[in-house]
């Protein structure tokens, strides 16, 4: 994590979601964006998705605590002023949802998470040896329960207060969620309210599932450059890993020789990082791959199938 140098306080986030967003209709707050506004290499606030299983809670900076328990040696509980007055640390991080590769709309974003690393927290309530992960708890009618190792919150789980320079939306987790970069945004709880430190033998089974994300990729114009037969059009992308960055982008037409993409700026190893392809026009081809390769040297190829007109 970096230091960053936004300042306090943060203005005053906005209050309605984009209309580019697809309201789900199940009476809880949940939306999706449109492809059409996702090709940013940072996240408008106004473009996130949300995903809430349970009505957003009446919390506030005033009266939002969290308590460290469990396998600890001195638990304890801080409000919001104790995570405030933590020297500000930020990173970019890709939030991924579940179904995000749909036609028209993703569960996707790539936003600069604010607040303070959740290690600092456990090294103040010591953790026993034997600790092995945390169940984290959410406040609400229905809390949700996620389970974590603890050497992931160790390497950099944080506890954020505010996205992209703005106080974090309650719909977004707010007034404080857990940011878990490089895992499914399932683990990252939103108004977090106790972590609970358990050890390997106690934990229930789902603790030892790995929700680290797998490579992948959206592609955000497909639709509209698939049928072009007799003129090329960028296509245009991003692509993320399990917080282990985004070396290279390759794409092959119809199992032909792969030709790079070029790839924005590199915003850190856990966030996404768009790229575009220059090549010849996919309306005369059935078959495209793209082919992702992380800093570690690991690789992931999706393919499409284009439709030939």
């Amino acid at each position: 994590m970096s230091t960053s140098t936004i300042n306090k306080p943060f203005p005053a986030p906005p209050s309605i979601k984009d209309t580019g967003l697809l309201r789900h209709t199940d009476g809880q707050l949940k939306f999706d964006p449109s492809l059409s506004i996702l090709d940013e290499a940072v996240t408008a606030l106004d473009h996130m998705f949300a995903r809430n299983q349970q009505p957003v809670p009446d919390l506030h900076p005033t009266n939002w605590e969290l308590s460290i328990d469990g396998l600890v040696r001195h638990p304890l509980t801080i409000d919001y002023h104790d995570l405030y007055r933590q020297p500000l640390s930020s990173m970019f991080a890709a939030l991924i949802g579940s179904r995000h590769d749909r036609d028209s709309h993703a569960a996707i974003a790539n936003a600069e998470w604010i607040g303070a690393p959740v290690a600092l927290f456990l090294s103040a309530a010591g953790v026993k040896p034997q600790a092995s992960f945390a169940a984290c708890w959410s406040y609400g009618p229905q809390p949700i329960a996620r389970y974590l190792p603890i050497a992931k919150l160790w390497q950099d789980g944080m506890l954020a207060y505010a996205v992209n320079g703005q106080p974090l939306p309650a719909i977004h987790g707010g007034p404080v969620r857990l940011v878990v970069p490089g895992w499914a945004g399932t683990y990252w709880v939103k108004w977090i309210k106790r972590i609970t430190l358990l050890s390997a033998d106690s934990a229930p089974p789902e603790a030892h599932l790995s929700g680290e994300l797998e490579i992948d990729c959206q592609l955000f114009n497909l639709a509209e450059v698939a049928h072009l037969h007799n003129r090329s059009q960028p296509l245009r992308g991003v692509a993320w890993s399990a917080a282990r960055g985004v070396a290279q982008v390759s794409l092959s037409l119809d199992e032909g020789s792969w030709e790079e993409a070029i790839l924005d700026c590199d915003l850190g190893p856990r966030a996404w990082r768009r790229f575009v392809y220059h090549g010849p026009p996919l309306g005369n081809h059935h078959l495209l791959a793209v082919r992702v390769t992380d800093y570690h040297g690991q690789s992931v190829i999706r393919q499409w199938q284009l439709n030939i007109n």
